[in-house]
Parts: structure tokens; sequence; C-alpha cells
């Protein structure tokens, strides 16, 4: 019978699968955390379905990111290319919901809308937008493969929570793709060069392939945000400039990886991940506006999907009716 993963054992793999993300943190480089640690999270995100899951979502997240890396090169197309983009990659989740790998699909669709939405600066831009696109590629590249491949030898033998897989009551895909490019769109009309980005990391996190699913996802997702968003601010106004926010960020992540394994409740998990990408992704100098907008971008994209999902139930119902007379 294969053995459980002891707590020591799991402390040591989660410091050597989160070591890429220590060493861009020290670089200049630093500007590719955002897509790279979202990339970090589908990966991991998908251990519970094996080895080929993993390797899948590491393939998936370093494609969408050489995509979404070119694509605010092309001026005028930006806003039509950066849609059409996040729609195909949420039309691409259709299988997903099968296996149980709907929020590692949704982070492979967060990357694509960060980078076209808010571009990240590195230090190959002055060479050119291919250069700076092949150096984003590389590093989220490098780092899902490095954590595929050290979780995939790791894991080998041991046991894992299995997910829960019920059979879909919402159209999952379609749904992701029209709130996630809608989403996107405003944006990049509206909102371009900021974090609003965060509202289509919201949809693809609390959609789910079921209406329970989604309602226990919307108020855990709020919930973590929440306390997540507080305990990020807390820290930003009490610690002592010489810590970096981006070593609390990186100690959220691991501890995100732990609660995944572990198979904790989602909303652990959200306060981990919103702690992480606040502090991965914001300076300190403005740690507690982009705290403020992340909770905002939360509330009104879990708003616009959950009211999505309401008029599923209405609306076939309503056309349904007989006239009366």
């Amino acid at each position: 019978m294969a053995a459980p993963i002891s707590p020591a054992r799991l402390s040591l793999l989660v410091a050597v699968v989160l070591a890429p993300l220590v060493v861009v943190a020290a670089t200049p480089l630093t500007g590719t955390l955002g897509p790279t640690v979202l990339a970090a999270i589908a990966t991991a995100g998908s251990l519970r379905r094996g080895a080929p899951a993993m390797w899948r979502m590491a393939a998936s997240s370093t494609i969408v990111a050489l995509l979404a890396a070119l694509i605010p090169t092309t001026g005028p197309a930006l806003p039509v290319l950066g849609t059409a983009l996040v729609v195909l990659t949420s039309l691409a989740t259709s299988a997903l919901p099968r296996v149980g790998l709907t929020s590692s699909g949704g982070m492979v669709v967060t990357i694509g809308a960060l980078l076209v939405i808010n571009p990240v600066v590195t230090p190959a831009d002055a060479a050119g937008p291919w250069a700076a696109a092949l150096v984003i590629t590389l590093v989220v590249g490098a780092t899902s493969a490095w954590i595929a491949g050290i979780l995939s030898a790791a894991l080998r033998g041991r046991t894992l929570p299995e997910p829960d897989l019920p059979t879909p009551t919402i159209p999952y895909s379609i749904l992701l793709a029209v709130l996630a490019g809608s989403f996107t769109l405003v944006c990049l009309l509206v909102f371009p060069d900021s974090n609003a980005w965060w509202t289509v990391l919201t949809i693809a996190i609390v959609l789910q392939p079921t209406r329970d699913r989604l309602w226990s996802k919307l108020g855990a997702r709020l919930l973590g945000t929440l306390v997540g968003g507080g305990v990020a601010a807390i820290l930003g106004l009490v610690l002592p400039p010489a810590i970096a926010p981006a070593i609390l960020g990186l100690l959220a992540l691991a501890a995100n990886v732990v609660l995944t394994v572990r198979g904790a409740p989602y909303w652990q998990s959200a306060t981990a991940v919103t702690i992480t990408v606040v502090m991965l992704t914001f300076d300190r100098g403005d740690l507690l506006q982009g705290d403020l907008q992340r909770i905002l971008f939360t509330a009104s994209a879990a708003g616009a999907t959950a009211l999505a999902v309401v008029l599923l139930d209405v609306l076939p119902g309503a056309r349904s009716t007989p006239r009366a007379g």
C-alpha cells in the first residue's frame, strides 16, 4: 500500500519545488513573477491527477504565455487578439471538468489575461518584443517544468486525496469564455495596463462545473479574498522596509501548495493565493491601493459570475412558459 506524505518530507518538497521562484524574485526577472506564479499554481494544482496532468498544464501555461506576451505588440489589434486568446483558452477547458482540473485550467486562462491587460517588464524589453516574449516564456516554461518534474518524481507511490468529480450541471467552458472574454475586452478598452486582470482570475476560480460547487466556491472565494487582503494590508503596514513583500508572497505560495496536497477547505487556499499575488505583484509603496483594488475586482467579477448562473436557471424557464391567452 502506498505510504502517505510525512510533514517533514512535504516541507522539504515544497522548498525544492519553489526554489526557481525564489531565484526569479531575487533577480531582475522579478517582473515575470505574476505569470510564473500562476503557472506554478496551475502545474502544482494538478498533482492529484498525476504526472501527465502536471506536464500538460506546464506545457499549456508556456504556450499561452508566449502568445499573450506577443499580443501587446500588435497595437490597435490588441483588444481583439487579447480577447480572442482568453476566449479560445477558455473554450479549451471543456474537457477539464471531467478530470477535476477546472482550477488549473482557470490559472492558464488567467496567464493570458494578465499578460495582455498588464504586460510585464523584463530586462530584455530593450532588445525588442520577441526577446521580451522569449524571456517570459522561458521563465514560465522552466519553472513549470521544474515543478512538474520534481513533483512527479517525489510523489511516485504516494497517496493523495482523490478529487470529487460530480456530474457537471453548468456549461462550464462556454460560460467561462463569455465571462472571461467580456471582462478581458472591457479591461483592455477601459483599464489597460492595470490590475483589472484580477477580475478574470476571480471568474476562473469562482466558476465551477456544478451549481452547488459554484455557490460554495463563491462564498469561499470572497471570504479568502477578504481575509487574505486584510492580512496583506496589515503586513504592508507593520513590516520593516528591509523585508521584501516577495518573501512573504513565496511563503504564502508554499502554504498554498501544502493546503492543496492536504485537500484543505478552499477558503484557506484562497486566502493564501490572495496574499501570494498581492505580495508578488505590487511594490510596497502601492501595496495597500492594490490590495483594495483586488477586493473590489473580486466582488464585481464574483457578482457577475453569480448573476450569469442565476440567469441560466431563469431565462430557459421564462422562454418555455406559455403566453397567456
